[in-house]
């Protein structure tokens, strides 16, 4: 089966400019189309950029956001775009939209709001509940959102049950001096775990104390990781990546 392209859009996003996140985003769709690629995929809340705060507060920053999206999908014709952002439904969700072709195919919501340290989420975000499956190529990808893979219990494994041979991973995760390596460890382990590959992409630049560090990376079902961005610039990084239906037990 033709090996999938794809895209980690390892970006720089600014917290609030939602019309300059926004000009990035479909900056980088046409570079990724250009290169005939099939997929392309955001860091975590790249619209509003992270974290938002109490901007989440105001009615409009939410509206623009959201109308953002809308603008960003009529420019996925021939590809497969995920981008982080603030969706409304009730409540407020921490998500990602699946957007082809003019039309956002599905959405999914954060299922794991950390609420440690830096983090704050549960403060401005319910979580999420329900999977999302896209089929593509003939291949079937799952999605999850930073802290979801962090956690024993996260979507990664039901969704490779119902067929998953890809999971992105879209992520605001910043950089301290040990937690690289635990990443690492920490998605090689998954991966190697469900016999899935991973596509984890991730924020760089710097927001109050925060400081993004990238290093986005494509981990192999064996746990090995086969394309990689560098740490702290911004990069689009395309690799063919080979994806195999493994026999789930």
């Amino acid at each position: 089966m033709k090996p999938l392209r794809i895209a980690l859009a390892q970006c720089n996003p600014t917290v609030g400019d939602i019309a300059k996140n926004t000009a990035k985003i479909i900056e980088h769709i046409e570079a990724a189309k250009a290169k005939e690629c099939d997929v392309i995929a955001f860091p975590e809340l790249m619209i509003t950029g992270y974290p938002p705060e109490d901007l989440l507060y105001k009615p409009h920053f939410i509206r623009e956001n959201l109308d953002a999206l809308e603008a960003i999908a009529h420019h996925t014709d021939g590809i497969v775009a995920v981008v982080g952002f603030v969706d409304y439904e009730r409540d407020l969700y921490n998500a990602l939209g699946v957007l082809h072709d003019g039309k956002i195919l599905g959405r999914y919501y954060k299922q794991h709001l950390p609420n440690y340290g830096v983090f704050d989420e549960k403060r401005y975000f319910q979580k999420g509940d329900e999977l999302l499956l896209l089929k593509l190529n003939g291949h079937t990808i799952g999605f999850a959102i930073c802290e979801d893979v962090w956690q024993s219990t996260n979507p990664i494994q039901p969704q490779v049950l119902s067929g998953a041979e890809l999971i992105i991973n879209i992520n605001a995760s910043p950089f301290s001096t040990t937690k690289l390596a635990a990443r690492v460890e920490m998605l090689k382990t998954r991966a190697r775990d469900n016999l899935v590959s991973l596509a984890y992409v991730n924020m760089v630049g710097g927001q109050d104390e925060l400081v993004f560090d990238g290093h986005s990376m494509i981990i192999n079902p064996k746990g090995e990781i086969v394309a990689e961005a560098a740490g702290f610039d911004e990069e689009l990084l395309i690799s063919d990546i080979t994806l195999e239906q493994a026999i789930r037990m």
